[in-house]
């Protein structure tokens, strides 16, 4: 039985790598995102391993979609599809935007992992692309700051009711990474978002992370630690003690 990835967040950024790195290795994977251009754009990389699914994990009928459309067994589940805004002071924010920022960043990792209960088999593994903007608040991030916050106690309550059904489950905070995300971090106004230029001069001094090196990390967490210990602690790609280890993977 051929091994299947479901990745969320898929036809750009980490997820789009992550694809790309396992239909290399023969797996079955599943890619869902919101624009169906960029998701077939990696589909066709890799036809006869990679279906795309167009669809929005914040939307209750869009998840029952990837549901009927995944099918079959599931091994591996990451979510990683997220938005950032809307940016600004959170005062200002409107309860119709927050309701769409929660539903994308909160409410769709949980309620996907649920949908999903019956085709994740025995030791498969449901991982959340965490951040640090989970445990330290940025002026002008107040929605993905508190979404990530969410997201990671929901991981810790994840963790626990998954075992039980031995799956289990990881967070991982993959660092400050090269995605389109950052393109539209770096257009913000310093109004909105003060730190603006620390993020501008990461980009012009070639310090961010690639997807492509989150994705060979990501394939070692996903395959290589063992199942009970990826869910004591959250991972950060920094973190040295790991590094010889998810290394040798290139």
């Amino acid at each position: 039985m051929k091994k299947h990835i479901l990745i969320t967040g898929g036809g750009t950024g980490i997820g789009r790598a992550l694809a790309e790195r396992f239909a290399a290795k023969g797996w079955q994977v599943t890619i869902v995102g919101r624009r169906s251009d960029l998701l077939e754009e990696v589909a066709n990389e890799y036809p006869d391993k990679i279906k795309a699914i167009s669809a929005d994990v914040g939307k209750i009928e869009d998840r029952q979609k990837i549901v009927d459309e995944a099918r079959g067994t599931l091994h591996l589940l990451v979510h990683n599809a997220a938005v950032l805004g809307p940016v600004g002071p959170i005062l200002a924010q409107n309860l119709e935007d927050w309701r769409s920022h929660m539903a994308t960043n909160v409410e769709g990792p949980l309620f996907l992992t649920q949908a999903l209960l019956p085709n994740l088999v025995e030791n498969s593994r449901v991982v959340h692309i965490s951040s640090g903007a989970a445990h330290s608040g940025i002026p002008g991030w107040g929605m993905y700051c508190t979404s990530k916050a969410a997201l990671f106690m929901l991981g810790k309550l994840l963790k626990d009711e998954l075992a039980q059904r031995n799956i289990w489950f990881g967070s991982v905070r993959p660092g400050i990474v090269d995605t389109p995300m950052q393109a539209e971090i770096r257009a913000l106004e310093p109004e909105n978002f003060p730190m603006v230029e620390q993020f501008r001069q990461y980009k012009a001094t070639g310090t961010l992370v690639t997807s492509e090196l989150v994705a060979q990390y990501l394939e070692w967490l996903l395959l290589e630690v063992p199942g009970p210990q990826l869910g004591e602690q959250e991972w950060d790609i920094r973190d040295a003690e790991w590094q010889s280890a998810w290394q040798k993977l290139a």
